[in-house]
């Protein structure tokens, strides 16, 4: 076998390093979709206080059953523990008992659990003793065929009602494809459903507002 001359030596290694480089651009290329996410009024999210722990604020909510607008039956229910388990981790947050929560519900003969009147939210936040509601819909949960390839899609609403009288105080819309974040001949690329709605519902809840105990501030011209 001939040897390379030193000079194809030192031209292999470029070559190698430029390969590395460009994948690494690539890499740096793949631009995920960022969450729209509305704080009407920043900074301030009403909460109670917790005496156990010397009266930190502590914002105390319910999350009702998702809304499911998609062909997958289940994808309400595939869903919806991620988000009470991505809420329950926030420092100052306490979830509702989901079976509490279903039990107030079955008690009311309103379906439509993304549009709840303002007498339903003060009365269910009565019974479960929580100072807001966490409302969403589920969009999108299915894969789309591409190339013969199997890529999944997620999207999805949340808001978040203060207790009593329904005023929202925080609000975000998310849409993630598996191929966001696919940045070389299918590397970065998500290949599962529920992994990509876990990935969904981080970034979303990522922008939730901390809670802070006060007094809320007044709307503009009242004084």
């Amino acid at each position: 076998m001939a040897r390379r001359s030193p000079e194809g030596r030192r031209a292999a290694r470029w070559g190698s390093a430029g390969l590395v480089l460009a994948l690494l651009g690539l890499a740096g290329g793949a631009c995920a979709p960022e969450p729209r996410s509305v704080l009407p009024d920043p900074g301030f999210v009403p909460a109670g206080r917790d005496s156990a722990s010397g009266g930190a604020p502590v914002l105390r909510l319910a999350v009702l059953p998702l809304a499911n607008y998609t062909a997958t039956r289940d994808g309400s229910d595939r869903v919806a523990p991620m988000i009470l388990a991505e809420l329950a981790a926030k420092p100052g947050v306490v979830v509702a008992d989901a079976g509490a929560v279903q039990q107030a519900l079955d008690q009311e003969p309103w379906l439509l659990v993304d549009r709840v009147p303002p007498d339903l939210v003060d009365r269910l936040a009565a019974q479960l003793q929580v100072e807001a509601l966490v409302l969403g819909s589920l969009m999108t949960y299915e894969y789309r065929d591409a190339a013969g390839d199997k890529v999944p899609q997620v999207s999805l609403s949340m808001r978040l009602i203060h207790c009593p009288g329904g005023k929202v105080l925080w609000s975000a819309v998310h849409s993630r494809d598996g191929d966001d974040s696919e940045w070389f001949f299918g590397f970065g690329r998500v290949r599962g459903l529920e992994q990509l709605a876990g990935i969904t519902i981080r970034e979303m809840l990522g922008k939730f507002p901390a809670p802070q105990a006060g007094v809320p501030p007044k709307p503009r011209g009242e004084k």
